[in-house]
């Protein structure tokens, strides 16, 4: 598999000069215009930050795994395997709506969301076809109309009010890159931003278990399958095991693997709510997680992401900016409100 070494962009050029912050938005826009995604370091969600992040994620956001941490006898003492009825207690509920709390193995099939160079809007059958992972949903932190599920405090001490600032440090990043876009795009200040008021944003951590290449063998199961995000741009955090896949534009339905250089760097990409906005012009990123890394019996090791989903109003419309729509073209996409998409999306991996 060919690694595609991706633009990275340096977030202090954002706050630097006028004129390393005129020149880092271009770059940004010609990034995820040109692939669909870009790198970013030095973003502020430091080493530490980082580590805490992957902390929460082996232990009490899926609690799969007792890894004993290094550094804090307190958090190691958290770090213990719940059974799955211990997990249900926060499950989520599944249906057409922004998840929230802990999905096992096969609760939901990505495989039909995209078909190429087609982003599904109606359910495909699925049957049979199925996504090796687990994961945690969360939402807003204060959220009236979908609240968020979490483990106990007892169980897992800590872990909401550390997720909740994880939550509010990402949004300020997601919202300091929409800026970036509309110095770049020239539009009107906060033409952007203001569509992401009323936070609507989702967190989901992954975690995608140790199994064996022979299990993907059938071709009926992914860790999971090539897709796009549903929001309008996506900050991606991974542990070290590789298998992220994004799909090579010069060769459409090909992939090319992402490693990882930096723990720290953020993967950005573009979700379908961006491309319908500006109509096609920034296109969604594919990615797929595929296997990698197995060892000589074939095992593939567990691997670890966290994805922060910048979302918009839920009653903004999900249709293309007029800006975007000069006289004269047409508009691709149909008029909808951004709950809207997100449940038809949402109801095909059902």
């Amino acid at each position: 598999m060919v690694n595609m070494d991706l633009r990275t962009l340096d977030f202090t050029k954002f706050t630097g000069t006028d004129q390393e912050r005129k020149e880092f938005c271009q770059a940004f826009l010609d990034g995820i215009t040109e692939v669909g995604f870009v790198k970013l370091i030095n973003h502020g969600l430091d080493d530490k930050t980082n580590s805490e992040l992957f902390q929460q994620v082996v232990s009490p956001i899926n609690l799969f795994h007792f890894v004993p941490s290094m550094t804090d006898d307190t958090q190691s003492r958290n770090l213990f395997t719940l059974p799955r009825e211990g997990k249900e207690e926060f499950a989520n509920v599944i249906g057409p709506k922004p998840q929230r709390g802990w999905s096992c193995i096969g609760a939901e099939t990505t495989a039909t969301l995209n078909t190429p160079g087609v982003i599904n809007m109606v359910r495909v059958n699925n049957e049979g076809l199925k996504d090796l992972k687990e994961h945690f949903d969360m939402g807003p932190v204060d959220d009236p109309e979908f609240p968020n599920v979490y483990p106990s405090e007892e169980k897992a001490p800590g872990f909401k009010n550390w997720m909740e600032q994880y939550f509010i440090k990402s949004q300020h990043l997601s919202l300091q890159l929409m800026e970036a876009l509309e110095i770049a795009l020239d539009l009107p200040k906060s033409a952007l931003v203001d569509r992401c008021e009323g936070h609507a944003s989702e967190i989901r951590m992954i975690y995608y278990p140790e199994t064996n290449v022979k299990e993907l063998a059938d071709g009926k199961s992914k860790r999971i399958w090539p897709h796009t995000d549903f929001g309008i741009l996506t900050l991606l955090a991974q542990g070290s095991t590789g298998g992220l896949q994004i799909e090579d534009k010069n060769n459409p339905g090909g992939y090319v693997s992402v490693p990882l250089v930096d723990k720290t760097e953020l993967l950005i990409n573009v979700g379908d709510t961006l491309e319908r906005w500006s109509n096609g012009r920034i296109p969604a990123g594919l990615h797929q997680v595929a296997a990698s890394g197995e060892t000589e019996d074939g095992t593939l090791p567990e691997r670890y992401s966290v994805a922060f989903f910048l979302k918009a109003n839920r009653k903004t419309s999900a249709g293309p900016i007029p800006l975007f729509v000069p006289k004269g073209t047409i508009s691709k996409y149909e008029e909808m409100t951004a709950l809207e998409y997100h449940r038809r999306r949402t109801a095909i991996m059902y």
